[in-house]
């Protein structure tokens, strides 16, 4: 038809041709009197004419349309009918005249009411997708397949949500089967941990406000089993406002207990490397080439295209110290195959993160295809961990195992470089008096107020650590037997000046110290701690509140 014609044509008529090139069935219903109107299309969809179905009614549709999506697409009229929902959509299956089932899609919308504002006129459309639902059904099989749930989860504006779609996973995931959220979702989120519910909400209501990812850990509870579960899904706007997520759901149970049983016990790094952040990268070790994923930008803070990796700016980033451990790893994959190694990087505005760098080398021998994971916060987490091992948590100073340490260190540079090293032992007089007379919270705060006075007189070097209840150590690097005497000797009267409020009360206390320098006579370390030990117990048996320095009588072994 020529256009001119065609744009001569009534709007109605233009409409019905636009229609018949859709291939969309349209049907008319008078919700009070069942009056029906189909067209042609609507009747070829099931394999009829439409002279076929006649006489037409309401009762034509509801003798070919499937009993149980009959029943759903009644209820949804319904909420369409009392305006909870803009538009009526439905999914339903038809019988066709062969035997088989036909889904289609049914669309449509209330067009008048009578005087008295009951629903009057519905018009529609029905579009066969039987099409897709064969692709939709294949897919569903292969959902089913892939750990955790795949699914389409649908919030509406009045707050309700379904899951048009779930994988079998969900059983899984949430101990609820697929079809029992297909319409309502409530049981999905009656089994999340009451106290991570609150934050699941927010994050979705964020993702549907600001049109980004959905992203959120979580436990769920089904079973008498508590689950870690790892959601991430994209939105986009579907009808009548609402909001559609398709996405996926894993179970990170035995991740997850791995990660705090790390931050317990500092015991498994590979595990904060697995839930870091990780990008990808490809390197020719000969030309310098080198590829980024948008990620390895990102945790290098820079954006995708903003500058043109290469080898050389990739070791421009890494700090001269760590640079020796790159190229040894390098290096060792010339041999190994494997380059595995941790260090450090700076980033765009001059931050030193972590990364972990794990590749394999391609059989060409020059190029170099890995990843890198940024494991900042799990390295960071370890090296607090090490701290905590190694100090006193009631004084904030060094422990037994931080000192002993210590000790193996500075004996053996004394026994190769012969500088001198001296070691104050000391403990506070009647300390039990103390805690009986004024509590162990009393206590605790002259320990604390003894550790700082005494912390704040020594040297960056010099090694203070609480070795038992109220027992102190000093040792002193490159310090001589003269040397020491003086710094025992003024930690001595700084304790005996203290005076530690608390409470009401003012407590006074004093301390004994026994000092020894390393000679000839000091075999080793143990043999040096029990020369302290034994002129501190001289010091406690003539009076105590004195330094006793450690004389040759001392230093005779006694079978200990």
């Amino acid at each position: 038809m020529p256009y001119g014609k065609y744009q001569n044509l009534p709007l109605t008529d233009r409409l019905m041709m636009m229609l018949e090139a859709t291939q969309a069935g349209t049907w008319e219903w008078n919700v009070q009197t069942g009056e029906c109107y189909f067209n042609e299309r609507w009747a070829e969809i099931i394999g009829y004419t439409l002279d076929e179905l006649k006489p037409l009614s309401i009762e034509t549709w509801l003798e070919y349309v499937h009993a149980e999506d009959g029943q759903v697409s009644d209820k949804i009229l319904n909420e369409h009918f009392d305006g909870k929902r803009s538009f009526y959509e439905c999914e339903a299956r038809m019988r066709h005249k062969d035997g088989h089932w036909v889904w289609v899609r049914d669309y449509g919308k209330l067009v008048s009411r009578t005087a008295d504002g009951k629903p009057e006129w519905v018009v529609g459309t029905h579009i066969d997708i039987s099409g897709l639902k064969e692709l939709s059904q294949r897919f569903e099989a292969f959902a089913d397949l892939l750990p955790g749930v795949v699914y389409q989860y649908e919030q509406h504006p009045d707050g309700s949500s379904c899951f048009p779609f779930a994988s079998q996973g969900l059983r899984h995931i949430y101990g609820v089967a697929p079809e029992a959220v297909k319409h309502d979702a409530s049981s999905v989120f009656e089994v999340i941990h009451p106290d991570d519910l609150p934050r699941v909400a927010k994050t979705i209501t964020e993702s549907a406000e600001k049109g980004v990812d959905w992203i959120c850990e979580y436990r769920v509870i089904h079973s008498g089993k508590t689950r870690w579960v790892f959601g991430h899904a994209r939105p986009q706007s579907g009808i009548d406002e609402s909001t559609l997520w398709y996405g996926m759901i894993i179970d990170i149970t035995d991740r997850k207990n791995l990660e705090l049983e790390l931050e317990k016990s500092q015991a498994n790094l590979k595990l904060a490397q697995r839930i870091a952040r990780t990008g990808h990268w490809e390197a020719n070790m000969e030309s310098g080439e080198l590829y980024w994923s948008d990620m390895v930008y990102e945790i290098l803070g820079y954006q995708p295209g903003e500058l043109k990796p290469s080898v050389e700016f990739f070791r421009s980033l890494v700090p001269e110290k760590d640079m020796v451990s790159v190229a040894r790893s390098e290096e060792k994959a010339q041999k190994t195959g494997i380059h595995d190694v941790q260090h450090r990087m700076k980033t765009r505005d001059g931050t030193l993160i972590w990364v972990h760098e794990l590749a394999e080398l391609q059989s060409d021998g020059i190029t170099l295809i890995g990843t890198v994971r940024d494991i900042t916060e799990q390295k960071n987490l370890e090296l607090k961990l090490e701290q905590q091992a190694v100090i006193d948590p009631l004084t904030q100073i060094g422990n037994r195992r931080a000192f002993n340490k210590a000790m193996d260190r500075e004996f053996n540079r004394y026994s190769r470089y012969k500088k001198p090293l001296s070691l104050i032992s000391f403990d506070l007089d009647h300390f039990k008096r103390v805690n009986d007379t004024y509590g162990h919270a009393a206590g605790d705060k002259v320990l604390s107020e003894v550790a700082a006075t005494v912390e704040s007189e020594l040297r960056e070097e010099d090694i203070f650590a609480r070795v038992g209840g109220e027992e102190f150590a000093v040792l002193l690097p490159e310090t001589d037997e003269n040397e020491a005497l003086k710094v025992a000797e003024k930690i001595r009267g700084l304790i005996e000046g203290l005076e530690v409020r608390y409470e009401s009360h003012a407590i006074s206390i004093t301390a004994t110290f026994g000092l020894v320098s390393v000679s000839e006579q000091v075999v080793d370390q143990e043999h040096l701690l029990q020369i302290a030990d034994r002129a501190l117990y001289k010091g406690k048996t003539n009076g105590r509140n004195q330094v006793v320095l450690a004389d040759e009588s001392l230093s005779e072994s006694s079978g200990e």
